[in-house]
């Protein structure tokens, strides 16, 4: 069985510190680089786009279908 003493310990502390330092390092080292293909990086207005460029046939839809119930309606309130 080993004794540790102030110094010992002291040595062993420092050890694990600089080892678990080391090991951090080299998991954010591998870590993707913004900007990159694994980690974009996008702007407001590019995200806007997308976003309107999906919507847009349901705006659509859904202009269609207003004008389809407008013109039910005017249909129901002539046959009152």
């Amino acid at each position: 069985m080993v004794v540790l003493d102030n110094r010992n310990y002291l040595l062993l502390v420092l050890l694990l510190l600089s080892l678990g330092l080391g090991l951090a390092g080299g998991a954010r080292a591998g870590a993707a680089a913004a900007g990159s293909q694994e980690d974009p990086v996008v702007t407001r207005s590019y995200v806007q786009e997308a976003v309107d460029n999906r919507l847009e046939p349901l705006r659509q839809q859904l202009d269609a279908a207003s004008k389809r119930l407008a013109a039910l309606q005017q249909r129901l309130d002539s046959l009152k």
